[in-house]
């Protein structure tokens, strides 16, 4: 069994996440060019690093620092991780800091499910503003942890940015909005924006951005549009990403919510 994955997007250089799942596959001596975050979600994970012999069942992290030379091997008869890579340049601006992480001490500690839960991010969709705010929070969370990352200070005051955001995803709910560019319309980093949004409004920009396009979709499927029609004229990347969604938000359907209005 080989179910492996490595997704990257063009508008996120730098960036690559990986989703293994197989069996008997063995990975000789290597290293990246690149900070790796990974998590065990199933099975024993095994390498060599450091001149030691790791095992990694799941619940365990898996963290290596740039150019560290490991083995890998499952050591279970069925392996399922994630592994985010990131390259060291990228991790400045990403992070929002002058200077790079110190880089991280422990191979394998254990998670509490915080981290894993942020490597589920959404690369097979189109979902720029949601997969950008994912990628910030999961390195915040495991550098801060795990690298030497002092936690970051308050964002600035408000000064209306929050509300120029929020009028800017009202007006622009079915378009494709990334981070980047809404935090270049208010000149301020993406990790500052995403936590004085969250303070005004009580959740991040792509939460309310997903919430004001379910909003609108409910109005769309009492009239005549097909719920594909309205998933695509609202900018989901395809009707299960919008079914998906709108239960998420309300409890139902789309198709449920349109019968439950006609009878």
């Amino acid at each position: 069994m080989d179910a492996n994955r490595l997704l990257a997007k063009p508008w996120l250089p730098g960036v690559e996440l990986f989703h293994a799942d197989f069996s008997g596959q063995a990975f000789g001596r290597h290293s990246h060019d690149a900070f790796a975050v990974g998590a065990i979600l199933a099975g024993v994970g095994g390498y060599q690093c450091r001149g030691q012999r790791h095992a990694l069942p799941a619940g365990t992290l898996s963290l290596m620092n740039p150019e560290e030379p490991h083995t890998g091997h499952a050591e279970s008869p069925r392996l399922v991780y994630r592994m985010l890579y990131i390259e060291e340049a990228r991790l400045p601006a990403l992070l929002g800091r002058k200077r790079l992480p110190d880089g991280f001490r422990s191979l394998n500690p254990t998670d509490d499910g915080q981290v894993a839960a942020g490597l589920a991010q959404e690369f097979e969709r189109g979902d720029a503003l949601a997969l950008e705010s994912e990628l910030l929070a999961v390195l915040e969370l495991v550098f801060v942890r795990h690298g030497g990352l002092r936690a970051a200070r308050p964002a600035p005051r408000d000064g209306g940015v929050t509300a120029f955001v929020r009028d800017y995803l009202e007006a622009h709910y079915a378009e494709a909005v990334s981070l980047e560019q809404l935090a270049g319309l208010v000149q301020r980093h993406p990790r500052h924006l995403i936590e004085a949004f969250r303070r005004a409004y009580g959740v991040p920009p792509h939460t309310y951005l997903l919430q004001r396009r379910v909003r609108e979709a409910k109005r769309l499927l009492l009239g005549e549009q097909a719920p594909l029609a309205v998933a695509l004229s609202l900018g989901f990347y395809d009707q299960a990403h919008f079914a998906g969604t709108f239960k998420r938000f309300t409890g139902v359907t789309p198709g449920q919510f349109r019968r439950g209005a006609v009878t």
